[in-house]
């Protein structure tokens, strides 16, 4: 494997692979995982833990104030800071920023242009980081939620950004001297990340690429890769209160739902019926209502955000169905 310092992605196979963090001549086996589960893994990091973990980093130019050697050190320091936060929060993420960090060179504190140039680059990391880590949640989420076959979420998620395959990453092939022939070189094909925003677009790229079955569980709202290739509506998590698992008690829950929310039929069904009309205008087949899928889309955050209010008896049952029906 290559000296480089940074995270190694070694695949195993089509579906899985073992990550590997470098630094100097120290070599740590991180963990091993499929593609699927560490997508929906990072996509599930709380988003408040970041939030707050960014928080830290100190976005005010140094040039709004006076200058001082001290308060330059202090800023650097701060910022350096989040890496750490985010360390305990995801340690893949965490080692990475820190990579990424290290390889900014800090300058004499007597150096206010040198400073501001490291400050303003160290900030861009951060923002490019926070950027790439709400992409792949929320991508994540509607990959996961679609109410499509799985075969045509790719395309889904490649009309909400046509950008998702805009990404690079460098491939290293390494010679295995104990594998090694006078015909065959054994070359280790391994992928090589210094950068936590690159590493989230490469997870993004094997989304597209592969198409697991990430679904969003309807009872614990968490995701999780499903063991077929079939809609699955429940995880197998096991629920702390009941000490059983999603799959046990979720069928229950939905059922009672029905039978005590009239309008909870109704919004499967609009979802379902306007998805439909979406595609049959994407397709050109105009003997129904026309539905542009911005519009499908639009429609479906607001009969989401809806449900739940209504679940919280936040609005009426009139008001949630005015607005499940709004496009009939």
């Amino acid at each position: 494997m290559t000296r480089k310092n940074g995270l190694h992605l070694l695949p195993e196979g089509n579906e899985k692979f073992k990550l590997f963090y470098l630094n100097g001549e120290d070599e740590k086996m991180l963990y091993s995982n499929s593609y699927a589960q560490e997508i929906a893994d990072m996509a599930s990091i709380d988003s408040d833990a970041i939030q707050i973990a960014l928080s830290y980093v100190n976005t005010e130019p140094i040039v709004d104030k006076r200058y001082s050697p001290a308060r330059a050190e202090r800023i650097f320091t701060q910022n350096n800071q989040v890496a750490l936060l985010i360390k305990r929060i995801d340690t893949t993420l965490g080692m990475l920023l820190e990579t990424e960090l290290s390889k900014i060179k800090k300058p004499s504190p007597d150096d206010r242009r040198g400073y501001e140039e490291a400050v303003a680059l160290q900030q861009k990391k951060y923002k490019d980081f926070e950027a790439a880590f709400r992409n792949l949640k929320l991508l994540t989420g509607v990959y996961a939620d679609l109410p499509c076959a799985l075969n045509e979420k790719p395309g889904r998620i490649y009309e909400n950004d046509k950008t998702i395959l805009n990404v690079s990453f460098a491939e290293v092939y390494t010679p295995d001297d104990n594998k090694m022939t006078e015909t065959d070189l054994a070359l280790t094909k391994t992928y090589y990340f210094v950068s936590a925003t690159n590493y989230l677009c490469f997870l993004l790229f094997k989304l597209v690429q592969q198409n697991p079955n990430i679904c969003l569980c309807q009872n614990c709202n968490r995701l999780f890769v499903a063991k077929t290739k079939k809609r699955t509506h429940y995880c197998d998590r096991v629920h702390p209160d009941s000490q059983k698992k999603c799959s046990e008690i979720g069928p229950k829950k939905r059922a009672e739902l029905h039978s005590t929310l009239f309008g909870f039929e109704d919004y499967d069904k609009a979802v379902e019926r306007n998805y439909r009309r979406a595609k049959r205008t994407e397709e050109k087949y105009f003997n129904v209502i026309r539905l542009d899928w911005n519009v499908y889309f639009d429609w479906l955050d607001r009969a989401k955000q809806a449900k739940q209010q209504w679940l919280k008896e936040e609005i009426t049952d009139e008001d949630f169905l005015n607005i499940v029906h709004e496009l009939d």
